[in-house]
């Protein structure tokens, strides 16, 4: 058996990134859908953390295709996931912190849970589509008009202005070049998940880091920050100053720090 690439039952796929010591085992779902979990590739450079990491494709995400992989088996696939690694802390970027908060049955199966720029609800939806009415771009149209994953990448690169700062913009759409776009995984998503999100679980006791650059559009930190469900002692919330929708790319030492404060204050 390969250790370094492990396939659920339900077809989710998790490779290993790197690995220091058994435990505890780092799960990371990547946003989109449709992206894959490469678009974390610069996260994990500059991470160190204790443990295993590993990445996680959704079937039916990236390029974790074949006919009977299917993103609506995603629920099944996260908590088959969360049963596959002892100690498992699972951190979700955008829709993958969503899905995350989607489960209930996480709770007693995760060590920990890291939800970065991601959203409570689904108000962000259009909090967000009212802050770009007038961004709209040649390539959005085509790609409304001839969803592929072509169109996906064309629109999705052409939107970088709006996910990375001027001073990351450079490097943040490098990050997004290459990665095997999936227009149906988004699509689906969109479709059926979307319009009935809202989180159906505050965590009560694990240690949880919800982090979010100071200048995300789609899902800032006072999506959270706002409610006061979410202060509680076991909830660390980090704003990552002068970073985009991936803080990672503009302020790459802001991220490290504060999953740094998150394995100091909970773990060791």
């Amino acid at each position: 058996m390969n250790r370094d690439c492990v396939w659920t039952f339900s077809g989710a796929r998790l490779q290993k990134v790197g690995s220091m010591e058994k435990t505890p085992n780092w799960i990371f779902i990547p946003g989109g859908p449709g992206l894959g979990s490469e678009c974390l590739f610069p996260l994990f450079s500059i991470l160190d953390l204790p443990g295993t990491v590993w990445r996680l494709d959704l079937p039916g995400d990236g390029s974790n295709v074949s006919p009977e992989n299917k993103i609506s088996n995603w629920p099944q696939a996260l908590l088959e996931a969360a049963n596959t690694f002892e100690d498992a802390i699972m951190a979700g970027h955008s829709r993958g912190g969503m899905f995350l908060q989607f489960l209930p049955e996480l709770e007693k199966k995760i060590k920990g849970l890291v939800l970065m720029d991601a959203a409570p609800d689904k108000s962000w939806i259009e909090e967000f589509a009212a802050k770009i009415a007038h961004a709209s771009t040649p390539e959005e149209s085509e790609y409304q008009k001839s969803p592929n994953n072509e169109t996906l990448r064309n629109f999705v690169l052409a939107g970088t202005p709006l996910m990375f700062t001027s001073e990351g913009l450079e490097k943040g759409r490098k990050s997004l070049e290459n990665l095997p776009y999936n227009h149906q995984a988004i699509q689906w998503t969109q479709e059926h998940f979307d319009p009935i999100y809202s989180a159906k679980w505050i965590p009560q006791e694990i240690p949880t880091l919800i982090l979010s650059g100071s200048e995300d559009l789609p899902t800032p930190l006072k999506l959270f920050s706002e409610k006061r469900e979410y202060y509680r002692s076991n909830i660390l919330m980090q704003e990552i100053k002068n970073a985009g929708h991936f803080p990672w790319i503009e302020n790459p030492a802001g991220v490290a720090a504060a999953f740094e404060e998150y394995c100091l204050k909970f773990f060791f």
